[in-house]
């Protein structure tokens, strides 16, 4: 190879490019399109590829070409054309067309496509190039072999050589498939000479081409080329007949069609090269069953079927049957075919206008009677049953002015049902003339292909028959008002009930049939109604105020009726409003108004807004001390002007309706003390509050319950002190001294009997007084617990002082002064009282594990002088706790209620 190999494999490389790869045409004018393509194109191979993307308008494809040698194909976004056998192209080239085809109007254009020979292209290149071809020995133009040769195998069908063997001693070998490849050993080659065989046939719709690498190496192993690609190509052989894509196709079409309406396509594949005579496919009609009339045609290169008559008639024939053909080879000679079918259903369309099957009818109905099917009217429509274009719709057109009948479809049969749904009356019509309409859901469809409403109609003659009726009132119905209050026998209406046949009222007779609250009472013999009772607008048994009223007619054969009267009572202004609380409290710390609300029974036009004013009729110094404010329509505010006194006070207030209506009502306002600012005290300080019946035998009780405890203490009094030294307390009860009774009689050995108690007050000015506005017992006694004890100390018991053992008072800090004959002061007396008998209740109202009922003030034996243990009485326990005052809260309710009597004076 020397130095000219790399030039060498340059040209050969440009060569194989120039033979394997067809150039791809740029867009260029649709009118006309260049492809350079080598001197010999083999059976099956690309020619080029061309893009007709602007070339084509909407409604146009690409149909094929004008010349059998060339198929074209549509592959992604380009058409392919490909060659369908050997071609050897002349130093001129050649030419050939595209068909275009419009598929709406079926007309075509064409394309023209030259074919340049790529040898006149190169002999522009340059001249050491055109030395050194014969290196194409080495990569010689791809080479086929026929599918289904039937010669002898091996046979022969290409040679590659190397330049190289004229240095060398060439050893040739091939790999790849169809060699050491499935299907292995198709393909074999003479190492020595570079014969490639075939020793088989090959199927091309299995393998379409073999890729095969080709070797040329030294002995030794030294390869002067380098490997060779060979693309082996397998010329197709026409050996698989077209086969439709469905077995049977399915199409409808509208009956009345026009010719040259589309009903569907049909597609057929071949397995054969595509774009070659062999897979060039035309489709026939072989047989239409029913055969006669002819209505259908196929276009030969695209399977489109057509109506050829606008005769088709569902009505006489709804299906059709094609038995359909396709040839490959365009139909030619040598062709192969099958054979497929196509259903064709023809789907009905409204041209036929339902018809009455009679040309009239004539029905009777009894006067009075509805709700029932007069006629049955049936009807004729060829169209398919149970559509649009069969189902009928009814309608009166004339003699149903007054609403007497209704017209419906039988939804099954189809029928028109003529029902009368309000009463006839036969003295007021004894005949009508119906005109009764029929035509289908959907407009009629003519020959032409337009829409149209084609109606039919048939008259009906209805005769009303006489049937002998009850007594009816004129009107049916009747509405009346009355005001209430109206006295019994008040005329309510006159409700007269007439004969049909006679048109006349003799003879009638009536009575109540309803009358739930027997409000009225009517004539047997005119029907005249009156009231049987006052009625009452504000009647809970009205709440709607309306009352309806049957009454039953009845004529001299015997027919009956009912007639209906509806009362709506009126109301009048027969209330006048009041207010709901008479009783309202003002409390003295609080705020000086209430708020008073009125209602009336009446309806709203004879009820509020209300209008309140004071009445100074009777006191014109109402005025002075109140004021009453309206805040809205049913309610006023009651405003105390002067800061009067606590007590209860009257105040006439006049209240009217916005008809002027109304009357004067007595509030009483009670000025009260309120704990609380809103709410009265139970028991209000108030002198001027009368006292209840129970109040005033509480306290008759309670004075009478004092006086005979007061005799009891003035009992034991005097007798304690019967024989006693005057040196004492003296024996005279109505001086209320305190007596002694803490002992029977002094002993022997006693000799001064004094038991001075000292007594101790906290705040003495309080006792037995209570804030005002307070009898509370609770209050009482606490403000009893102020006063607080200090031990009470007994001494001088063995002291021979004669006192004969009668107690004495000694007031604390000399607050207090002895009276003559050994009495006291009132006040001395009366806090000794007091303070000793709180201790002795609370004492008494411990529980028994700390009661100490004996621990009164009384003489004891002498224990000695100087006692360590001191004094073991309970009123040594309240030195100290002078100011403990939780004792007086237990007592019981007797002693409770003694305490209050004793602390007041």
């Amino acid at each position: 190879m020397g130095a000219t190999g790399p030039y060498r494999g340059l040209l050969i490389m440009g060569c194989y490019l120039a033979l394997l790869a067809p150039l791809i045409v740029s867009e260029k004018p649709c009118h006309k399109l260049k492809l350079t393509v080598p001197l010999v194109i083999h059976s099956g191979a690309m020619v080029g590829k061309v893009n007709l993307k602007s070339c084509l308008l909407p409604n146009e494809v690409v149909a094929g070409t004008n010349n059998p040698d060339f198929v074209v194909e549509h592959v992604n976004s380009h058409y392919v054309i490909y060659s369908t056998k050997h071609i050897t192209t002349t130093d001129h080239g050649s030419s050939f067309g595209i068909i275009i085809l419009d598929t709406k109007s079926l007309t075509e254009k064409i394309v023209h496509v030259k074919l340049v020979n790529e040898a006149e292209v190169g002999k522009t290149r340059h001249v050491r190039e055109l030395l050194r071809r014969t290196k194409r020995r080495w990569r010689p133009m791809p080479f086929s072999v026929h599918e289904n040769y039937r010669g002898k195998y091996p046979c022969h069908v290409q040679q590659i050589q190397s330049d190289t063997q004229l240095d060398y001693d060439i050893i040739y070998s091939i790999t790849g498939q169809g060699v050491d490849q499935d299907p292995i050993g198709l393909f074999t080659i003479n190492e020595k000479t570079g014969d490639i065989y075939i020793n088989a046939q090959v199927d091309r719709e299995q393998y379409p081409f073999f890729q095969v690498m080709g070797y040329a190496k030294t002995v030794d192993g030294y390869a002067p080329e380098s490997p060779l690609d060979l693309m082996i190509m397998v010329e197709d052989d026409n050996d698989n007949a077209p086969i439709f894509t469905e077995t049977t196709f399915c199409a409808e079409i509208l009956e009345n069609s026009k010719a040259g309406t589309i009903v569907g396509r049909v597609n057929a594949t071949d397995r054969d090269q595509p774009g070659s005579a062999h897979t060039k496919l035309r489709y026939y009609i072989v047989q239409q069953i029913p055969p006669v009339p002819p209505m259908f045609n196929i276009h030969p290169e695209y399977g489109i079927i057509t109506t050829s008559s606008n005769r088709l008639d569902r009505e006489t024939q709804d299906h059709y049957t094609l038995l359909l053909e396709v040839r490959d080879m365009d139909g030619k000679i040598g062709y192969l075919s099958s054979t497929g079918t196509m259903s064709i259903t023809v789907v009905d369309g409204n041209d036929f206008a339902p018809s009455f099957v009679k040309q009239s009818y004539q029905v009777e109905v009894n006067e009075n009677e509805s709700g029932m099917v007069l006629l049955h009217m049936p009807v004729m429509d060829n169209d398919m049953p149970n559509t649009a274009n069969w189902r009928a719709v009814f309608s009166i057109t004339k003699g149903n002015e007054l609403g007497h009948f209704n017209i419906t479809t039988d939804p099954k049969t189809n029928e028109g049902l003529l029902s009368v749904i309000k009463p006839i009356d036969y003295e007021k019509t004894k005949q009508f003339l119906l005109q009764v309409a029929v035509a289908n859901e959907v407009a009629i469809i003519t020959q032409s292909g337009s829409k149209t409403s084609a109606v039919n109609t048939i008259p009906v003659t209805v005769i009303v028959k006489n049937v002998d009726e009850g007594p009816e009132c004129r009107p049916q119905f009747k509405q009346v008002q009355l005001n209430e209050n109206q006295t019994i026998g008040t005329l309510v209406a006159d409700f007269p009930a007439f004969d049909p046949e006679t048109d006349s009222s003799a003879g009638v007779r009536y009575k109540i049939l309803s009358d739930p609250l027997s409000y009225v009472n009517v004539d047997a013999n005119t029907g005249r109604i009156t009231t049987a009772k006052v009625l009452d607008y504000e009647s809970k048994e009205l709440p709607s105020h309306q009352y309806n009223v049957t009454i039953l007619t009845t004529d001299q054969s015997g027919k009956s009726g009912t007639c209906t009267l509806m009362m709506i009572i009126k109301d009048i202004n027969d209330n006048v409003p009041t207010v709901g609380r008479t009783e309202v409290n003002f409390c003295q710390n609080g705020i000086p108004s209430a708020t008073i609300e009125a209602d009336d029974q009446d309806s709203g036009h004879h009820g509020h807004p209300y209008s309140f004013s004071l009445d100074v009729s009777k006191d014109p110094n109402v005025e002075k001390n109140w004021r009453i404010i309206a805040k809205d329509g049913t309610t006023a505010q009651i405003v105390e002007v002067n800061n009067l006194p606590l007590g209860t006070y009257m105040v006439p207030v006049n209240i009217v309706d916005k008809q002027g209506y109304g009357t004067t009502q007595v509030i009483a306002i009670r000025k009260c003390v309120c704990s609380d600012s809103i709410n009265c005290s139970s028991r209000s300080s108030d002198k001027n509050v009368a006292l209840g019946g129970l109040a005033i035998l509480v306290m008759v009780l309670s004075a009478l319950l004092f006086a005979l405890l007061l005799c009891l203490l003035l009992a034991c009094l005097c007798g304690a002190g019967a024989g006693m030294s005057k040196a004492g307390f003296p024996d005279d009860g109505p001086q209320q001294n305190l007596l002694i009774n803490n002992t029977e009689a002094p002993g022997a050995d006693v000799m001064e009997g004094n038991f001075k108690v000292p007594m101790i007050m906290v705040n003495p000015d309080t006792v037995g007084t209570a804030p005002p506005g307070s009898h509370e017992s609770a209050q009482n006694v606490g403000q009893m617990g102020q006063i607080t004890t200090q031990t009470i100390k007994t001494t001088n018991l063995h002291s021979g002082s004669g006192t004969g053992g009668r107690l004495t008072l000694q007031s604390r800090q000399g607050g207090h002064h002895m009276m003559e004959g050994g009495r006291h002061a009132y006040g001395d007396w009366h806090s000794f009282v007091n303070t000793h008998l709180g201790d002795k209740l609370y004492m008494c109202g411990q529980d028994e594990e700390h009661q100490r009922g004996e621990d009164y003030v009384r003489s004891y034996n002498y224990e000695g002088k100087g006692s360590a243990a001191g004094s073991v009485g309970c009123c040594s326990e309240l030195r100290g706790e002078e100011d403990r005052l939780d004792f007086l809260n237990q007592l019981e309710p007797k002693f409770r209620t003694l305490a209050e009597v004793c602390a007041k004076k």
